[in-house]
């Protein structure tokens, strides 16, 4: 697809800002659960990020929010079941976590939006992820709930999280008032860039009869936003999944629910700062509160704010208040699509009410004069993909543009060659037009001077070495002058040439970053200004922050003794694969093995445990536990990274990842040891006794003790029990007793797991699994 593509290029991109040393691995954003908080709070949460270590550095972009870590990070994670198989399982291996508390505080002075933030490490800088601040009271997902979790008061913002293949999350809501509910969901954008696989929602509203109302998806990759009409005092169902029943712990997302309307366009979209004019509002129920698209208009008094450029306006109705719509602030006259078109310049709000249509406006223009025109999707949807091309009286096509720099809108400088009329066409690539809710704003301004920059949002410094940081430059309005840059908050011991300046004409510069060699592995996060002269006035703004890392060199290589060999590997058994470690810079400590995150077919739940090299080791043999359930006919693939602790030149204790050369190959095929239970319908009561006749198959060439033990769920804990059963060699058949407790809540279906286990040659795992679902009565 499309937006996958495009996702890995932005990856690519991402990475290419990086400085390589010797592979150094460094960290990436995972997730965060919950995605964000409300304004004013502190909430924990959950971090996963991908090859992290435990020195990690977290940093907000804006200065007002904290992100803290509170504890140690747990080993790397595994992905539950239940698994793919057949096809699927040939996809995509989702990336591994590591996971640590957190603490996020919001304080009341920020606004409603996203957070951009980043981690880093002495390997690395992390690209940026989101968190979502919202003014709405928040909820987490309760996930122990067998039934649809009751929301209680609406407006309301869910964080929750689709953590397994085939997971549904289900809310029950019960509007108080008739009239609008509007559902956002937050999804895509809470994920990491690097990462192509994320929630891609499918969103379902039923009545309390059990008819469906709502059914939509992200199929082009974007977040949802929907809206239905509700009765006062009655219950919905909501219900959430991945389009393609897909589940991952990355899968996280902030379900907004507000009984109101959900404005998507406005007519004029900006207006004149200082005025007061009507505004027509397009939206769902805001007029009569019904789910269909409709308009309202109402005055609206536009900031006088010479500085502002936009400004957010909340519809109130008598069905709710809409989510804030932003509108835009202008010095000329704003226009809306059927009015007369006066003379230049001035700014038309229009629709493009025909998929894949256009409209045409005829503009008078004088020979020698100069326009800066712009054609800018103003819906809160899924953005128009526009383009303008400008026709002379003849018919002949003068200038086309498209896509400006970074987004689907257009912008082009025109210089009148002719006195007369030209035709002005605004077209829609996107598909997304055909009704009054394609709403663009299409503007004629005397070209004033600016520019545009564009910065790394990270940057890697070996210690003792230097780096490169480019900055582009993008000029409008004719502006050619020079442009003062100023980082501040850089690392200590890292610098950049004084003064820095982009000269006249010029529309680039790598800023070379010196990192000393008796400097700390730190981060910080850096602020890029700029100064300039602009329309005679001098200017000094931000362009940009981003995270400076001065890095350390690597310590190891790790390479398999095969190169790459596929080993045939007996299913629910421990497989050792031999390795080769080569110590560099002298390093003669201890390594941690672990998998590393991002995985090459990566299947079914293979796993390994952390592995400690002794000090001095330049092989070990590794192992791999391959799950009994594993396919036979796929081969699967597994990577390690080498963790060690290196003091820095300022004796700060940093870790550092390697990860391995090439990767292990492993095909599996029969299992030694297989355990199974009698078919058939199981039941029992609570505060009872129930036995489960059970078989154990072992393979002609191994003869180990086994044994026999109840896995109680995290939620069954408590609540059953068995005592554990041994079988001597060559016993194949027993009975585990399991003990129900007095208590309602094991009433239902239960499913109970049942292990065996064995050690090969006295020490390497063999295990075997069956479920037995039960179906409990009261008494």
């Amino acid at each position: 697809m499309i937006w996958r593509t495009c996702v890995i290029l932005i990856g690519l991109v991402i990475a290419s800002c990086a400085v390589s040393v010797h592979a150094q691995l460094a960290p990436e954003i995972g997730y965060v659960l919950p995605a964000g908080a409300r304004v004013g709070s502190t909430v924990e949460v959950t971090i996963g990020g991908y090859d992290w270590t435990p020195d990690m550095q977290l940093f907000a972009h804006d200065p007002r929010v904290k992100l803290e870590l509170l504890g140690p990070p747990t080993p790397v994670l595994i992905g539950e079941p239940p698994y793919w198989f057949g096809a699927k399982a040939r996809g995509y291996a989702w990336p591994l976590p590591r996971e640590f508390r957190a603490r996020l505080t919001i304080p009341a002075d920020v606004p409603p939006g996203l957070i951009r933030w980043q981690a880093a490490n002495a390997n690395g800088v992390s690209p940026v992820g989101v968190l979502h601040v919202s003014d709405l009271p928040d909820v987490l997902e309760d996930t122990k709930h067998r039934t649809p979790q009751v929301l209680g008061q609406l407006p309301v913002v869910v964080s929750g999280q689709i953590r397994r293949i085939e997971e549904i999350d289900r809310y029950q809501i019960r509007p108080t008032r008739a009239g609008p509910v509007t559902i956002a969901l937050l999804g895509r954008r809470l994920t990491s860039p690097t990462n192509p696989m994320c929630l891609h929602g499918m969103l379902e509203v039923y009545d309390s009869q059990g008819r469906r109302l709502v059914d939509v998806a992200a199929t082009e990759g974007l977040d949802l936003t929907t809206t239905f009409t509700a009765q006062a005092d009655t219950d919905y169902l909501i219900s959430l999944h991945d389009i393609d029943f897909a589940g991952d712990r990355s899968y996280v997302y902030r379900l907004s629910i507000t009984p109101g309307p959900q404005v998507v366009a406005a007519y004029p979209s900006a207006g004149k700062r200082g005025e007061t004019r009507p505004v027509e509002f397009v939206g769902y129920g805001v007029a009569t509160g019904e789910a269909k698209l409709e308009s309202r208009s109402v005055d609206v008094t536009f900031p006088a704010d010479p500085a502002a450029t936009e400004f957010s306006y909340v519809l109130d109705t008598p069905f709710g208040r809409s989510a804030p719509y932003v509108l835009a602030l202008s010095d000329m006259t704003e226009l809306v699509e059927a009015a007369a078109v006066p003379e230049l310049p001035w700014g038309v709000t229009g629709a493009i009410e025909t998929p894949f249509g256009s409209d045409n406006y005829s503009v008078a223009m004088k020979k020698g004069d100069v326009w800066q025109i712009s054609a800018r999707s103003r819906t809160s949807g899924p953005p128009l993909d526009l383009d303008l091309t400008i026709i002379d009286a003849a018919g002949k096509a003068l200038a086309t543009v498209d896509d400006g720099p970074g987004t689907t809108d257009a912008e082009l400088i025109f210089n009148v060659p002719e006195d007369g009329s030209y035709r002005l066409v605004v077209a829609d690539r996107s598909g997304h037009s055909g009704h009054r809710g394609a709403c663009y704003r299409l503007a004629f301004e005397k070209p004033r001077e600016d520019f545009t920059a564009t910065v790394p949002e990270l940057l890697n410094v070996p210690l003792g070495a230097q780096a490169k940081l480019p900055i582009t430059i993008v000029r409008r309005g004719g502006f050619k002058g020079a442009i003062g840059l100023k980082l501040e908050g850089l690392p200590a011991g890292v610098t950049v040439p004084e003064p820095l300046e982009i000269a006249a004409d010029k529309n680039d510069l790598a800023i070379d970053v010196t990192c000393a060699a008796d400097a700390a592995a730190s981060a910080s996060l850096v602020r890029v200004t700029s100064t300039a002269t602009l329309n005679g006035a001098a200017v000094t703004r931000p362009i940009q922050s981003l995270v400076v890392a001065a890095i350390m060199k690597a310590r190891i290589k790790l390479t398999p003794e095969g190169l790459d060999d596929v080993s045939k590997v007996r299913r629910g058994t421990t497989r050792l694969y031999p390795l080769r470690i080569e110590r560099l810079e002298g390093f003669e400590g201890e390594i941690v093995l672990e998998m590393t995150a991002k995985q090459q077919r990566h299947r079914q739940g293979l796993a390994s445990d952390e592995f400690v090299v002794p000090v001095g080791a330049q092989r070990v043999e590794y192992p791999i536990f391959v799950p009994e359930w594993m396919e036979t006919t796929k081969t699967s693939r597994m990577i390690l990274n080498g963790a060690v602790k290196i003091a820095d030149p300022k004796g700060n204790v940093r870790t550092l990842l390697q990860r391995m050369e090439m990767r292990f190959g492993i095909l599996p095929e029969g299992a030694l040891l297989k355990l199974s239970h009698t078919p058939g319908e199981f039941q029992a009561t609570v505060g009872s006794e129930l036995r489960v006749p059970l078989t154990v198959y072992l393979a002609t060439e191994f003869r180990e003790p086994v044994k026999i033990e109840l896995v109680p769920a995290d939620e069954q804990v408590g609540l059953v029990s068995a005592e554990s059963l041994a079988l001597s060699p060559g016993r194949t058949r027993c009975e585990l007793v399991i003990r129900l407790q007095d208590d309602t809540r094991l009433i239902g279906e239960q499913p109970f797991l049942i292990r065996a286990t064995a050690l090969e040659q006295g020490k390497w795992l063999v295990k075997s699994e069956t479920t037995v679902t039960v179906d409990v009565h009261g008494k």
